[in-house]
């Protein structure tokens, strides 16, 4: 198994497959404007990650935390309209919440749909990402500097399916997570 990802990783997997950049910024349209499911995809952030990449992170000593729930560490959702959506889970995988290090890796899961999702999706083509439209999903995605970017030159990533949105730091990280439930 290669090495575990982490936010000073050089090297990436293969980029996802079919990546077509769209010709405008415009978001299209998401699910109907309704709530989603009272049942989250991922209920912890242990259910988040793939089952592979935890037994590696397990085997090095490393734990799992929301840092949502500490609400003293970053969620790249903090900045769509309205706030962070209810539910999120912004995942940090390391040797702790309170260990001082820049060794850990993160990435954020949250339920949203319709009006919410369309809101954050015309928030990132406003900040300056770019629309990319993959296998049926859409991303948006912020060109990243060496070091932190995958070898399209992708760094932070914003996924919306129907459903929810998903974060990562650099684009070709979303391999990681697991399956929903």
């Amino acid at each position: 198994m290669d090495a575990a990802p982490q936010t000073t990783a050089t090297t990436a997997p293969a980029a996802p497959a079919a990546v077509t950049p769209s010709p405008t910024v415009t978001p299209s349209p998401t699910a109907n404007p309704v709530a989603t499911s009272a049942e989250p995809a991922y209920a912890t952030c242990d259910d988040v990650v793939s089952p592979d990449l935890l037994a590696e992170y397990r085997q090095q000593g490393w734990v799992s935390w929301n840092a949502a729930e500490e609400g003293v560490e970053f969620s790249p959702f903090d900045t769509f309209p309205g706030g962070a959506p209810a539910g999120q889970l912004s995942c940090r995988y390391g040797a702790g919440p309170d260990v001082a290090t820049d060794n850990f890796f993160g990435l954020a899961w949250a339920p949203i749909s319709g009006s919410a999702a369309q809101a954050a999706q015309e928030a990132l083509a406003a900040a300056g990402y770019q629309r990319l439209d993959v296998d049926g999903s859409t991303q948006w995605a912020m060109a990243g500097s060496p070091g932190y970017s995958d070898d399209e030159g992708w760094g932070e990533t914003y996924q919306f399916s129907e459903s929810d949105v998903r974060w990562v730091s650099i684009r070709n990280e979303l391999q990681y997570f697991a399956p929903p439930a």
